[in-house]
């Protein structure tokens, strides 16, 4: 058989109940309990600052490096698990050869682009003739 532990209703304390606020012994035991940890930290506090500031140089200066450390060995061991790779290396040859065919695009248009502006320049320097300016000027 199991026993189970039942707190009986008796033991809650309702502060909302008019026998409890008036009892002064609830209110002395509060006051009490916050004197005792009021005592226990003026008698201690620098010990609670040096143990903390510890804990805090201890973490900054150990335990912080180490966790980056473990999380970076982590991650690389899960970047190069070859299962991943495997399954991720289609994916990377299709972007790549993507990528490949948009730069060979890309290129392409630029080599038209200066073939047609060099061409644009040198027919504005070109010193035209006589003959071309009168034809011009004559709306030909």
């Amino acid at each position: 058989t199991t026993s189970s532990f039942r707190i009986p209703t008796s033991a809650y304390i309702s502060l909302s109940h008019p026998s409890i606020m008036m009892n002064n012994n609830v209110v002395s035991e509060i006051t009490a309990y916050a004197k005792f940890i009021l005592k226990y930290l003026h008698k201690n506090a620098w010990t609670i600052v040096f143990i903390i500031a510890g804990g805090y140089f201890c973490y900054d200066q150990f335990i912080d490096p180490l966790l980056h450390k473990y999380r970076t060995n982590q991650s690389y061991k899960e970047a190069t698990d070859p299962n991943r790779v495997a399954v991720l290396s289609p994916d990377m040859k299709r972007v790549r050869a993507k990528q490949q065919e948009s730069a060979k695009q890309n290129s392409i248009e630029a080599a038209e682009e200066r073939k047609h502006k060099l061409a644009e320049e040198k027919q504005r320097k070109r010193v035209k003739s006589p003959e071309e300016e009168r034809w011009e000027k004559l709306g030909g």
